[in-house]
């Protein structure tokens, strides 16, 4: 029996076209992990942008349309003021749109409470 498995052809162990796991794995590994840090620079550049028109919405959805005269108004546009928000794991400073009321008092819009 020993003569004969010393004289055979290994058909896992010595075969030579196959690899190891980890150099199956590697590229497809490497492809997630550029692909994470693509995603991450993406939402990091998209993002302010998106959450400006959230709040400009937010801003008009209170205190109506922005330049336009209203009889019955009870919230006006009161500017920009600089507020700052974790976006993409970090802390970053945006300008945000203020709406205050006719009585003078300053309106918090739903997405800066969150």
């Amino acid at each position: 029996m020993r003569k004969r498995t010393e004289q055979a052809q290994g058909t896992q162990a010595g075969s030579a076209g196959a690899g190891t796991l980890g150099d199956a794995l590697t590229p497809l590994i490497t492809g997630m992990t550029a692909t994470r840090a693509h995603l991450l620079e993406w939402v990091q550049a998209q993002g302010p942008v998106a959450l400006q028109e959230v709040l400009a919405a937010e801003a008009k959805a209170v205190a109506g349309p922005k330049g336009r005269h209203q009889a019955d108004r009870t919230h006006h546009h009161w500017g920009r003021t600089a507020t700052e928000v974790t976006l993409g794991g970090r802390r970053i400073q945006m300008a945000r749109p203020r709406v205050r009321s006719t009585a003078g008092e300053e309106v918090v819009l739903p997405s800066v409470a969150a």
